[in-house]
């Protein structure tokens, strides 16, 4: 079984992301911003966690759009476990920064 690290960094490490997560063998790494409420921290950690599972789906063929699909089904199956951190994650995921950064990548997936 490979081993989860997780980090907590600063929000000049990965902004305007909240979190991220990848694979590198022997390990699976997920990143959070330490600037997070504690709600929305639970909820980023559940949505990373889902990714890593999910992104075994993933395709040379889907690629292209599947990330809209994957954010969905990360942030419901987040959602279940942390519905407080979820609403006050989606709420700070309405700022100027982070619609420009969802409109890049809906813009880089055409």
């Amino acid at each position: 079984m490979k081993k989860l690290k997780i980090t907590y960094v600063s929000k000049s490490r990965i902004y305007p992301s909240f979190g991220d997560a990848n694979e590198t063998p022997p390990r699976i790494r997920i990143r959070i911003r330490k600037d997070l409420p504690i709600a929305v921290k639970k909820f980023v950690l559940e949505h990373e966690k889902y990714h890593i599972k999910d992104y075994q789906k993933l395709t040379k063929e889907n690629k292209k759009y599947y990330w809209i699909w994957g954010e969905i089904k990360a942030n419901f199956f987040g959602a279940i476990k942390h519905p407080f951190g979820a609403l006050i994650c989606f709420l700070m995921s309405l700022s100027p920064a982070r619609l420009k950064f969802y409109w890049q990548r809906i813009k880089k997936s055409k």
